[in-house]
């Protein structure tokens, strides 16, 4: 169904198109811009039981989101009047997934930010557009196609690194999977947990997930070991396994 908007500084983007009702008490993430990215990342939140509000001016598009997302809107978030009537700035997050048109996704998030929108996070394309999101205040800046090879770079040239990800300002985190020469020693004996400057959140032993582990535990063959720490440090230590 499609309701008219009265406000008239959105006149050409004026037809919106609801879903389910949000819960006011659930976390809320608005997704603006649904190329392929940005729809992947709607059916995911959506899967995973999160309220999410789909946004782009293309209408097709957001016909699309509309079957996945709980709210889905046609309206363009580069003008300051939008980004009011929408509320985004009690989202709890709000990814600009913006690819094509590096304009507006900058616009975008500088309004986004001016609004007072808690974490904004941006598909960014190349190294120039990272710099000048970071300089305007963008959360978290995300280039999949990077991130994507460089996680795949790893998991190829070490398959006991199940995952590594950067968590920011120098920090990453680590799925370490346990191999037979670890077998039957303490978990503080790993390499990944003798350091002063990493830490072992949690080991995952097939569908158990124990967090905070005692150190003492014996490890076994497929383990998986979630650890923290500076990337440097993290990185070295994988090295070296």
């Amino acid at each position: 169904m499609f309701l008219q908007s009265t406000t008239k500084q959105i006149k050409h983007y004026t037809k919106v198109m609801w879903g389910k009702k949000m819960n006011p008490e659930d976390k809320q993430f608005a997704v603006i811009g649904l190329g392929r990215f940005g729809m992947s990342l709607c059916a995911e939140l959506s899967e995973r039981g999160a309220q999410v509000l789909a946004i782009d001016i293309n209408e097709t598009c957001v016909r699309q989101a509309a079957d996945i997302a709980t709210q889905a809107v046609v309206a363009d978030c580069s003008n300051e009047a939008t980004i009011a009537e929408l509320k985004l700035d009690d989202y709890d997050l709000v990814m600009v997934a913006i690819g094509d048109d590096i304009n507006a996704n900058i616009l975008t998030t500088l309004l986004l930010k001016d609004v007072g929108v808690k974490t904004v996070w941006v598909k960014a394309k190349d190294t120039p557009h990272c710099k000048i999101l970071s300089k305007i205040g963008a959360d978290k800046i995300i280039r999949p196609e990077l991130d994507m090879g460089i996680r795949i770079a790893r998991n190829m040239l070490d398959k006991r690194v199940f995952e590594f990800s950067e968590l920011g300002s120098g920090i990453s985190l680590a799925e370490v999977v346990v191999t037979a020469r670890n077998m039957g020693k303490p978990i503080a004996k790993h390499p990944c947990a003798n350091s002063d400057q990493t830490q072992v959140l949690a080991l995952k032993r097939g569908p158990e997930v124990r967090k905070a582990p005692d150190m003492d535990m014996e490890m076994q063959v497929g383990d998986i070991l979630i650890i923290t720490g500076p990337e440097d440090v993290l990185s070295e230590t994988l090295r070296k396994l």
